[in-house]
């Protein structure tokens, strides 16, 4: 009977996470940063030209409208649609000035942030991050590069709202200290392995199915938590959470395949992308730990279950929408 009552919630929950979804551009695809790379053609002879190649992905099947400006005169010579991202190439005239401020107009409206890659005829590359929020960058700043890499994988957790109930659920799955802590680092070791062998394309598979089957291991865990025998999962959560990990770990590498590795200095990059990830999911447990202690105290069993419903539903609808959208190519 609570099985019911509990599917009953979920769907509930994911008609109207639904309609909240379809009426809003934010969505947990949203997590995936864009790439602009800019590659400088010449400057020896007072021209100062660039080449500007803009990758912003794609979420829900629309693109995001984002619009590159800079203190240089812009020409757009080609424009192409590869792998759910749009590639816009536009030369840049900076004349006699030197390229000292890129922008992106539109980015105030996404979830999502843009790596900036410069690369110069005398110098290292310099990396750069334009967030959502500032939505511009002054090169004239002095600012380390790598650690734009650990930024990213930080905002990519905290923003990738299917990866934070996953690691909730994985958090109500278990609850003495020590299997906490297997059950995380089991999780942690799985998804970090996918992620370097996927970001050294060593592993490649198809995003759409990563991001659905990642969506439906929320509804599974979510279904095992609210069962009163003991699951698969209540028997083996460290398995479990390693088995799933290493799918949740191509979906990271989703994102970083997106900017890809700088390469001179990869396997920091990547390290620092990977670290990023880990802080935020430190963050979340922290957050949850003390959540679910507060809720063992004070609260009774219904509004203790109540997130358990929550995620399963809003699961239930992503698994459903990107379900439809691996299926759309397939039936047009």
């Amino acid at each position: 009977m609570r099985f019911s009552v509990g599917i009953l919630i979920c769907f509930i929950v994911a008609f109207f996470s639904a309609t909240s979804f379809i009426t809003t551009p934010v969505s947990a695809h949203e997590i995936r940063p864009a790439f602009l790379k800019i590659t400088e053609l010449s400057g020896d002879d007072g021209s100062n030209l660039f080449e500007a190649s803009f990758r912003q992905p794609q979420v829900n099947g629309s693109f995001l409208g984002l619009e590159l400006v800079t203190n240089c005169v812009a020409e757009t010579t080609g424009e192409s649609i590869s792998e759910g991202a749009l590639i816009q190439v536009a030369t840049l005239d900076c004349a006699s000035e030197e390229l000292s401020r890129i922008a992106i107009v539109g980015l105030d409206r996404t979830l999502i942030d843009t790596l900036v890659s410069i690369s110069w005829l005398d110098g290292p590359i310099t990396n750069r991050l334009i967030t959502a929020q500032a939505g511009s960058v002054d090169l004239s700043s002095e600012r380390p590069a790598l650690p734009v890499y650990l930024t990213v994988g930080l905002t990519h957790l905290l923003f990738g709202f299917d990866h934070i109930l996953f690691v909730i659920m994985l958090m109500y799955l278990v609850r003495n200290p020590t299997a906490i802590v297997l059950v995380i680092s089991s999780f942690t070791i799985a998804h970090s392995i996918t992620l370097a062998l996927s970001a050294l394309n060593l592993v490649s598979l198809s995003q759409p199915p990563v991001e659905a089957v990642i969506a439906g291991s929320i509804v599974l865990l979510a279904y095992e938590i609210l069962q009163n025998r003991e699951t698969l999962s209540k028997r083996f959560p460290a398995l479990i959470a390693f088995a799933f990990g290493l799918i949740h770990g191509l979906g990271f590498a989703g994102a970083l395949r997106e900017i890809g590795l700088p390469e001179e200095n990869q396997f920091w990059a990547l390290a620092l992308f990977n670290i990023g990830i880990e802080l935020g999911q430190l963050m979340i447990v922290v957050l949850v730990l003390t959540a679910l202690r507060l809720t063992r105290l004070r609260a009774g069993r219904f509004l203790r279950e109540a997130p358990v419903y929550l995620a399963g539903g809003i699961a239930s609808f992503w698994f459903m929408q990107r379900s439809w959208l691996i299926l759309v190519p397939v039936f047009s």
